[in-house]
């Protein structure tokens, strides 16, 4: 197979050529990338997905990282790093939560807290459930996936094929429909 090279910067232009030379790309920067990720995180699973979607958006923008001279690259591709980890960073930040933990740490006990909102502070499991049974399934799927299994926001838009506003509105909703129910049963 022939290699055609573009003018004075020596990348390749033809497609499988591209995704080679990302490869070779990957192959000589993913780590320094990934040690430089932890400047803007701590998580090492977000340093690896950010490494990732650098690649990715370079795969799917070929034509500008072929325009960059080869001494150049670690640049460009820090600066690509940069806005993919801000952007992780804002969206891990958006759709983080406290998830439902047991107050003793012990998985027998019957009361949960929740850190975050504060509103259940300890609740009896056989009212949450009955409370949870009254609410309709739309509103209690998203709250349970979101505090239970502790999915995102993104990934629960993505399940019901809605938007991540729309799952917000749904789990205040639910939240707010849990703390009148539990107003009317005397908890808080």
């Amino acid at each position: 197979m022939e290699i055609i090279y573009m003018k004075g910067n020596g990348h390749p232009t033809n497609n499988q050529n591209i995704s080679e030379y990302v490869a070779l790309l990957y192959q000589k920067y993913s780590h320094k990338l990934y040690c430089n990720a932890f400047h803007y995180t701590s998580n090492p699973s977000i340093a690896e997905d950010g490494v990732q979607q650098i690649f990715e958006r370079i795969l799917l923008h070929p034509d500008t990282a072929l325009h960059v001279p080869e001494h150049e690259i670690i640049y460009y591709l820090f600066a690509i790093q940069r806005n993919v980890m801000y952007t992780l960073t804002t969206d891990e930040y958006k759709n983080s939560h406290y998830p439902l933990d047991y107050d003793d740490g012990n998985d027998i006990s019957r009361n949960l807290i929740d850190p975050e909102d504060l509103f259940i502070r300890y609740i009896y499991l056989d009212s949450l459930k009955i409370i949870f049974s009254t609410l309709t399934p739309d509103f209690r799927d998203t709250i349970i996936f979101h505090y239970f299994y502790g999915f995102k926001y993104s990934e629960i838009a993505c399940m019901f094929h809605i938007s991540e506003r729309a799952v917000k509105k749904r789990i205040a909703v639910a939240k707010k429909r849990v703390r009148t129910m539990f107003q009317k049963e005397d908890f808080l």
